[in-house]
């Protein structure tokens, strides 16, 4: 998103500060949970609680991204004067340092100050909480019940801007743009939802440790990963940068200019 945008909208910097915690998760996840589970590594068993604080700090910080998405796309439809007041770009950004702030702050609270844990439990193969009616609080108010509401309240916000931009009609670069990122946001969103039902409900219908597992941490894990999948799909200006051949050139004038590169050059049309 760096590469191909350069920052330029209020959008590519949120979707970036979403890539963020994203990718810390994941390679987390990919360099100490991953090898901790198949080589059923004691050591890094013992410290798990340490890779569940930095993983939950990831996960709060990606579903806010997730909200704040939504609401940006449904700002940016139906209250376009008021959304290029609020979301410029250096307000944007202090929004994101934000959700990083928030998060670190919460996860802190509960996880270091308060006692909670999120370890790995050897038994079912997955990152739980530990006992007490803190960690219960949290579990059930703190983390699903909250990341339900804005997830519910995301979807609603995604539907109602794809409806407004659909009613239009309009076949104009931006609006088929505007289109993009909202059908980019709604599947992130809903797929977010499904998920979250899956790994809090799932391991209850189906308590078999292998279910278990799946549920909650292969899901777990896949939230993040379909984050950057989705972002492909919805983005071709991106997905032709990262498998282009070549020399490759962003166009962003119409003025012509002559080169003497013998190679020539792929051209992609401007997202702006």
């Amino acid at each position: 998103m760096v590469k191909v945008t350069e920052l330029r909208k209020p959008f590519t910097i949120l979707t970036v500060g979403l890539a963020t915690s994203d990718g810390v998760f994941s390679t987390l996840y990919l360099f100490y949970a991953t090898p901790m589970v198949f080589f059923v590594n004691e050591y890094l068993a013992y410290w798990s609680h340490l890779c569940g604080y930095i993983l939950m700090i990831c996960y709060k910080a990606s579903t806010y991204f997730h909200f704040i998405i939504s609401l940006n796309r449904f700002l940016s439809v139906f209250t376009p004067i008021f959304y290029n007041q609020m979301f410029n770009i250096k307000f944007t950004k202090y929004i994101v340092m934000g959700i990083y702030l928030l998060s670190f702050g919460l996860i802190t609270l509960f996880f270091q100050i308060l006692g909670c844990q999120n370890y790995y439990n050897a038994k079912y193969l997955a990152f739980q909480y530990s006992g007490g009616k803190i960690c219960r609080w949290y579990g059930t108010y703190g983390d699903f019940y909250q990341v339900f509401t804005l997830t519910i309240t995301s979807a609603f916000l995604n539907f109602s801007a794809i409806w407004k931009v659909a009613k239009l009609r309009t076949k104009s670069v931006k609006n088929s743009i505007e289109l993009n990122w909202l059908k980019q946001s709604l599947s992130q969103t809903l797929f977010v939802l499904i998920i979250v039902c899956c790994f809090t409900w799932g391991p209850r219908l189906l308590p078999d440790k292998k279910f278990t597992f799946i549920f909650s941490s292969i899901l777990w894990a896949a939230v993040h990963c379909f984050d950057g999948i989705i972002t492909l799909v919805f983005n071709s200006e991106i997905w032709r940068k990262i498998f282009s051949t070549g020399s490759a050139v962003i166009v962003v004038s119409t003025v012509r200019t002559k080169t003497a590169c013998k190679v020539a050059p792929i051209k992609f049309k401007s997202p702006h």
